[in-house]
């Protein structure tokens, strides 16, 4: 069983020779597989497709997927977007209590997924248009069916906090009492218990990546409702307004069911009760496993492989190691700094001094506004301290946290306009384009790219200049949880390679911990003071970071990954008392 999927954005029909239909066995035997619409794209007719892929390997644009599917999923078509488009096999049933987190690759059909089930989409079961009606029909008897039946007919209210927080402000104009006042009258205690009290009064425009963040989150926390959904409620927020709002949404689902879909894995673990797992071919085909404990979920999804049905998703494992490791003396030092000192309006930053390495890469963790972004903008040149100096005059590359995406040319095009030839060596395709899947990607314009493929485009634009110390602001944000483990790697291997440093600012613990040699760990009270600690080693750096922040970590006997542990639990008291905060 296969599956023929065309991305028309890629197609360009107008340009290219007709490979598909030219190169079709069964069009070479008047057999017509390939045909062209009213319109002039292609359209392969899957009942006469032998799945071959000749097509796609001709195809000058790469447009074309032959995707084989596993032979099971015949005949459970949930939703198709038209003909060659992405389908979706399966969907969650939603019976399991707690909070329940869909996991897996983007484009893969979590988005779809959401939709269908707050009744934005209608599933058409591949045919050409959703009838709701049928849908009824499909799932009848079931308490996927009495669900439906409900969002159908108004019986039950949904809230749902979208995945994009940073068009918001493209949407709306004026303060964060405006917009939320739309939705309740308790918004501002809302505020208060997320801790953010601050940002009431704060015009939209002005805000943060996380400040829009909770906002979008208390925004549909102040919805009355009897189903929440949270896409992606993690970015740009530091761990512990992650574990905060994990356990707002643990709280809120003892009287409310909540669906949320999550790649910060350590979160993940921490605030769900029971997982489904959506995997296939990216912007292929998605399916939806069976549900799983949090735990067998995302052990499962680590090791690429569903025992319990038989599949292999993915061709490696990704592993953690439970020593850190060893600091490389070999590295050269080659810019320094003394303690600096930065201040702004009712704000003030100071650092240790400290130096970098080549092949260095340094993970700078701590708190939201505490100084993160001000420090890597002093290492970058675009601000000076007040006191203090950075010796050794270094070219800087910059990654800032929110990349603009109001680009209406391609992709390539705009890699070449700010890297020129630099995005055609070879040496550029094999160690960034390639491992960041970008070069398929070349026709599309940046305005239609999803949040994930632009961010791999401005790592991309980040590493190709030329530059001593590349710094990235927030790399992991819309990422799935597998690129995060492709883009730690690349990184490193990036670093490596060239003799660079590289700093990276995030929050996701597993991503920190995959891509860093060392770490510079921050501390202080947002949007006051902050105060940074190294570069240290990892193990002094984690055990640094988590004992301000209270939290320690034990490892799954299986993966060896790091697992939260719960607060004055045996063994969160024990590794406590012996300061053993991570590599425990």
């Amino acid at each position: 069983m296969h599956v023929a999927v065309i991305d028309f954005d890629k197609c360009h029909f107008k340009k290219c020779k007709q490979e598909c239909q030219y190169y079709c066995p069964p069009v070479r035997n008047d057999i017509m597989a390939v045909d062209f619409m009213e319109s002039g794209y292609p359209q392969i007719h899957e009942d006469l497709c032998i799945g071959c892929g000749i097509c796609a390997h001709r195809c000058p644009y790469e447009a074309i997927k032959i995707i084989g599917v596993p032979e099971r999923e015949n005949g459970k078509e949930v939703h198709r977007y038209g003909t060659n488009g992405f389908v979706l096999y399966g969907l969650p049933s939603l019976e399991v209590k707690g909070v329940t987190g869909i996991l897996g690759q983007n484009g893969t059909g979590k988005s779809t997924i959401l939709n269908i089930l707050n009744g934005t989409l209608v599933p058409n079961f591949a045919n050409e248009e959703g009838n709701k009606e049928k849908v009824l029909e499909k799932y009848k008897g079931t308490y996927l069916g009495d669900y439906m039946e409900k969002v159908y007919s108004d019986k039950i209210k949904i809230s749902l906090k979208p995945q994009y927080v940073d068009s918001i402000s493209k949407h709306f104009k004026g303060k964060v009492s405006g917009l939320l006042n739309q939705y309740g009258e308790d918004a501002k205690m809302m505020l208060d218990n997320m801790g953010v009290e601050g940002i009431f009064e704060k015009d939209v425009k002005y805000l943060s990546g996380g400040e829009l963040q909770q906002m979008a989150i208390a925004a549909a926390l102040l919805k009355r409702a009897d189903l929440y959904f949270f896409d992606e409620p993690s970015s740009y927020l530091d761990i512990s307004q992650r574990l905060k709002v994990a356990g707002i949404l643990r709280k809120l689902s003892e009287t409310s069911k909540v669906i949320v879909v999550e790649h910060d894995l350590a979160i993940l673990d921490f605030m769900t009760d029971y997982i489904y797992l959506t995997y296939g071919e990216p912007r292929g085909y998605g399916i939806v496993s069976n549900s799983y404990s949090t735990r067998q979920a995302i052990n499962t999804y680590l090791e690429g492989y569903i025992k319990q049905e038989n599949m292999k998703f993915r061709e490696y494992e990704i592993k953690f190691s439970k020593r850190p490791p060893e600091i490389d003396r070999s590295l050269v030092p080659f810019i320094s700094w003394t303690p600096l000192t930065k201040g702004f309006d009712n704000f003030q930053l100071s650092t240790d001094s400290g130096e970098l390495r080549h092949g260095q890469v340094v993970g700078v963790i701590g708190p939201n506004s505490t100084g993160k972004s001000t420090f890597v903008k002093m290492m970058a040149g675009e601000i000076l301290p007040d006191s203090g100096s950075i010796v050794n005059s270094v070219k800087t590359s910059f990654k800032p946290q929110s990349p603009e995406s109001d680009f209406q040319i391609p992709m390539l095009e705009f890699l070449e306009n700010n890297l020129g030839d630099r995005v055609s060596e070879n040496q550029f395709k094999n160690e960034v384009l390639r491992p960041l899947n970008l070069e398929s990607l070349g026709d599309t314009l940046v305005s239609e790219l999803s949040g994930g493929d632009l961010q791999k485009v401005y790592i991309a634009k980040t590493l190709g200049k030329e530059a001593d110390v590349y710094i990235l602001d927030e790399p992991s944000a819309y990422l799935d949880a597998d690129q995060r483990m492709i883009v730690a790697r690349m990184i490193k291997r990036f670093a490596e390679n060239n003799k660079n440093a590289v700093m990276i600012v995030d929050h996701d613990i597993y991503f920190i911990d995959l891509i860093s040699t060392s770490l510079i760990v921050f501390s202080g009270e947002g949007g006051k003071n902050g105060k940074s600690y190294g570069p240290l080693n990892l193990k002094d750096g984690m055990n640094l970071f988590l004992k301000n922040l209270g939290i320690t970590f034990r490892r799954d006997e299986n993966t060896q990954r790091p697992r939260i542990n719960k607060t004055d639990s045996k063994l969160d008291t024990e590794q406590k008392r012996v300061g053993e905060y991570y590599y425990y």
